[in-house]
C-alpha cells in the first residue's frame, strides 16, 4: 500500500487533504497530517454514522425501538392534519432515509434555516407524499429528528446521554458538536473529532461494537446497520442505518462533506480515516490508492 501515491495524486489534482489515518489490525500503520497539530475538523454528514450507533445504544437500552412510531413522542408538535406516510413513520424509515418526505428540506448553509427555529415542528410541517419504506431520499432532518428521539426518551440532552455510553469509552472526551435554535445538536453534522478520535470510531465499529473491551452497541445492530437496507426498487442506492454501502459488499463507511470518510474494511481487518477540505470526490482516489491496496 503506497500512501505517498495517494498523496502525489492529490496535490497533483490540487486537492486539500489534511489528515489520514490508516490502521491495521488495530495498529495503526499511516498516519498522515497536513496541518501541524490534530485539530478537531467537522465531520459534517460522517457523524450521521454515529447517530446511527447512538439509536443503537438506546435500543439496546430499551429506550426506542425500530418499529416505533416517530410522531407517538412528539404529539405536542404535530399539526391538525398530517399525511399517512408521517403517521406511520418509524424510526427505521428514519435510519434508512426512506420517509416519504416529498422534499429534501433545509440544512448547511440554506438560508431557511437562518429564519427557522423551531426545528422538529418545521420538520412536522412538511409534506410526505410518498409511501414511506420505499423511495429513498438523503435528508439531514432525519438524522436530526433521529437525535431529538433519543434525546426526549433518554430525558438528558444528547450529547450528555452518548458522552458515558459511547463518547468517552471512544476516548473523545468533551466532544464539541454544534446546536440548533432550540438547543439540540444538530446531528446530521456538526460534530467536530480529531483525526484519532474519527479512526477510533472505526475501530469501534470494526471490533463489532467493542472498544478498549468495553461492548459500546450490540453487534446485532451494527450487522443491520452496516448492511445494505435499500427496497428493491432503489437499485442506484446501497445505504444501511446512516451508512454507505459499497457495491461488493467489501466496506461501508461515513461519508461527510468536503471528503470526510471513515471507512471499515471488515475482510481486512482496516480502517481507513480521512479529513478533507475537498470539493472534488476524493473517493476514486481512496478506492484506487488505499483501499486496493491495503
Amino acid at each position: 500500500m503506497s500512501l505517498q501515491t495517494f498523496l502525489n495524486e492529490v496535490n497533483k489534482n490540487h486537492m486539500t487533504v489534511n489528515y489520514v489515518q490508516i490502521r491495521k489490525n488495530g495498529v495503526i500503520t499511516e498516519d498522515y497530517s497536513r496541518l501541524e497539530s490534530k485539530t478537531r475538523l467537522n465531520t459534517w454528514s460522517a457523524c450521521k454514522s454515529i447517530v446511527s450507533v447512538a439509536v443503537g445504544i438506546a435500543m439496546d437500552e430499551g429506550l426506542i425501538r425500530l418499529d416505533e412510531r416517530l410522531v407517538d413522542s412528539f404529539q405536542e408538535c404535530l399539526p391538525e392534519n398530517i399525511d399517512k406516510s408521517l403517521q406511520e413513520l418509524t424510526v427505521r424509515d428514519m435510519l434508512t432515509m426512506t420517509t416519504g418526505l416529498e422534499n429534501a428540506l433545509f440544512f448547511g448553509d440554506d438560508p431557511i434555516r437562518y429564519r427557522t427555529k423551531d426545528w422538529i415542528s418545521y420538520f412536522f410541517n412538511q409534506s410526505f407524499s410518498h409511501e414511506n419504506g420505499k423511495k429513498f431520499l438523503y435528508c439531514n432532518f432525519n438524522t436530526y429528528m433521529l437525535a431529538c428521539l433519543v434525546e426526549k426518551k433518554a430525558g438528558q440532552p444528547f450529547v450528555d446521554y452518548l458522552q458515558p455510553r459511547l463518547f468517552g469509552p471512544l476516548e473523545i472526551f468533551s466532544p464539541d458538536w454544534t446546536k440548533c435554535p432550540m438547543g439540540h445538536a444538530h446531528a446530521a453534522n456538526g460534530l467536530y473529532v480529531t483525526i484519532d478520535e474519527l479512526a477510533n470510531f472505526g475501530q469501534m465499529l470494526l471490533q463489532n461494537g467493542n472498544f478498549g473491551g468495553k461492548q459500546i452497541v450490540s453487534k446485532a445492530f451494527l450487522e443491520e446497520a452496516t448492511k445494505n437496507q435499500m427496497p428493491e426498487t432503489e437499485t442506484a442506492v446501497r445505504y444501511g442505518y446512516q451508512f454507505w454501502i459499497s457495491e461488493n459488499n467489501d466496506y461501508y463507511y461515513a461519508s461527510g462533506k468536503f471528503g470526510q470518510y471513515c471507512i471499515v474494511i471488515p475482510e481486512k481487518q482496516a480502517v481507513v480515516a480521512i479529513m478533507s477540505l475537498e470539493s472534488k470526490d476524493l473517493m476514486p482516489l481512496i478506492r484506487e490508492h488505499i483501499l486496493a491496496e491495503i
